[in-house]
């Protein structure tokens, strides 16, 4: 390990050395503590990395290749800075692409895009800026789905609007849209988030003209089977949202629509007996809204507050959560954040504050035996609070 990093520095240093391109180390750390109530294994108060955002190192570069075209590439690794343990599944599980750039024509990448997904776009239209008690906590984590294997167009500026077109395929010469059987997941058993994705792809629209700006994203992610399995995980997903900014104030407003039309209690892992009195089967859609507001108080102080509001089909329930959080800049590079949130449910819907991984959708249950059973109960509400420090190199 201490050679790789050497000839990576060397790498990084003679790059720059001889003028040829430009390459750059960047990073950030983010560790904190927490407190989260009403969790099926009890109350927590601990440590955590990523509270305001996952902790990554990477190294990103460009070359200039003539013509006002440049060769682009980024390698970037998430980290559990309480542990030093690498996060997204891999080294490079985050960004392992290449690609060319030019003003004129636009941007085109290959490979790993990772936590690139086209989906992932959504913080631009989140009130809390993908923080853990965010736009992706209602819908169980459905928008931190992954894309490798990967192709992306980004447009150049076309006036105020430009456009994104992401696809990711398999691997799989048996099935275009299922994922290839060295995943080690034989399609059987219930999709889960970290898990074998089939093909994903998407599309997405910006627009920005002053203070305004709109995005529409469409996104595929499809379950080891090439289903839409799970409404949670593998699904249709259609976002439309903006913001608008007065002065110190920015408001910001948001849709999402996701449907799973091959759901089924099998790809959820769940059994009919185990689901609540009033549910008459898993959900195939939900409808997802939410506003919010930031407001800088002061050039290093900025708030935000944002409520967010799902409703699952099926007699699956209804989720409310209420967020206010801050961040205080010590420096360019340095800020300090905390965040609260309030989730209820109705009396058929026990969404949590988790990420999605550790409290996927059906009743309460250990999960792996070590890591906890951290989802509420059925009708039950959960209190979250985060605050940590955030640097970036």
């Amino acid at each position: 390990m201490k050679k790789g990093f050497a000839c990576l520095s060397f790498f990084v240093l003679t790059a720059g050395a001889h003028g040829q391109s430009s390459v750059t180390l960047y990073g950030r750390i983010d560790n904190g503590m927490t407190y989260w109530s009403g969790r099926g294994d009890g109350r927590l108060i601990g440590l955590q990395s990523g509270g305001f955002g996952e902790s990554w190192w990477g190294v990103k570069g460009t070359e200039d290749l003539g013509g006002g075209t440049k060769a682009i590439f980024r390698l970037e690794s998430g980290l559990n800075t309480l542990n030093g343990n690498f996060q997204n599944g891999s080294f490079f599980g985050r960004h392992a692409w290449i690609g060319l750039a030019h003003d004129n024509f636009g941007t085109f990448k290959m490979g790993n895009i990772g936590a690139g997904e086209i989906m992932q776009d959504s913080y631009a239209i989140d009130p809390q800026l993908f923080q853990q008690f965010a736009i992706s906590t209602l819908v169980r984590g459905r928008n931190w789905s992954q894309a490798g294997n990967a192709l992306e167009y980004r447009s150049p500026n076309l006036g105020a609007l430009t456009l994104k077109g992401q696809y990711s395929l398999t691997g799989n010469p048996n099935g275009w849209n299922s994922a290839p059987s060295s995943s080690g997941i034989s399609g059987t058993g219930p999709n889960q988030l970290g898990g074998a994705q089939g093909r994903t792809g998407g599309v997405r629209a910006m627009y920005q003209a002053g203070n305004l700006e709109l995005l529409a994203i469409y996104d595929e992610t499809r379950d080891p089977n090439g289903k839409f399995g799970n409404v949670y995980v593998s699904s249709r997903s259609v976002m439309a949202g903006g913001t608008y900014v007065w002065g110190p104030l920015k408001a910001y407003v948001g849709y999402q629509h996701l449907s799973a039309p091959d759901a089924s209690f099998e790809s959820y892992g769940v059994t009919p007996r185990a689901l609540p009195v009033g549910v008459s089967g898993v959900p195939t859609a939900v409808d997802h809204e939410w506003f919010g507001v930031a407001y800088m108080v002061h050039p290093l102080l900025n708030m935000t507050a944002a409520l967010y509001h799902a409703n699952a089909n099926k007699g699956n329930g209804n989720a409310t959560m209420y967020t206010l959080g801050g961040t205080y800049s010590l420096s360019k590079r340095t800020l300090l954040y905390t965040e609260l949130a309030y989730l209820r449910n109705s009396a058929t819907s026990n969404v949590g504050l988790g990420n999605g991984f550790l409290d996927p959708y059906g009743p309460n249950r250990t999960q792996g035996g070590a890591t906890g059973n951290v989802g509420p109960n059925y009708g039950h509400s959960q209190f979250g609070l985060i605050s940590g420090i955030m640097s970036m190199f």
